[in-house]
């Protein structure tokens, strides 16, 4: 079965004065990211595949979580998830490979597809509610986009 989990980049700087592509976490981030890292890999849900948007906030929460991430992984660096929309996502997803792939990426659209995979499940699951930063989204897969179920979120 694949699993498919939405995260959101870690706590980042304010943009003040600097361009939103190039902030970087804060310290809350990187132990936000760290946290979430640790409880997915508890759950055995290390992934084979990460796509990561290309932007500095979203870099730097692959690097929080990596180190409990055992074993080998493919990592896409993908500037194109930089504007993803919810379009954009669901494309990435669907042309990924392994059995267990972790997206990191930016609200809105993490927030939409993590709602659009849930379903009537959303409100349970907080979802509702917004999408906060480090904040993961679990999903199992059946045969195909249409058969995601929502397992649960992961909190830092």
């Amino acid at each position: 079965m694949r699993h498919f989990v939405l995260m959101r980049h870690a706590k980042a700087e304010a943009g003040e004065g600097k361009i939103d592509y190039d902030r970087t976490l804060v310290e809350r981030g990187w132990s936000e990211a760290d946290a979430t890292a640790k409880a997915l890999a508890a759950r055995g849900l290390a992934p084979e595949t990460i796509l990561v948007s290309a932007s500095r906030r979203t870099r730097d929460t692959l690097a929080a979580t990596l180190p409990h991430f055992p074993g080998d992984c493919i990592i896409h660096l993908r500037r194109s998830l930089y504007d993803a929309d919810v379009t954009d996502l669901r494309d990435a997803l669907r042309r990924s490979q392994g059995q267990r792939v972790l997206l990191i990426g930016h609200n809105p659209a993490v927030h939409e597809l993590a709602l659009e995979f849930a379903g009537s499940d959303a409100s349970g699951a907080g979802l509702t509610q917004g999408f906060p930063t480090a904040h993961a989204a679990v999903f199992t897969l059946g045969f195909g986009l249409d058969t995601v179920r929502f397992e649960e979120v992961v909190r830092p």
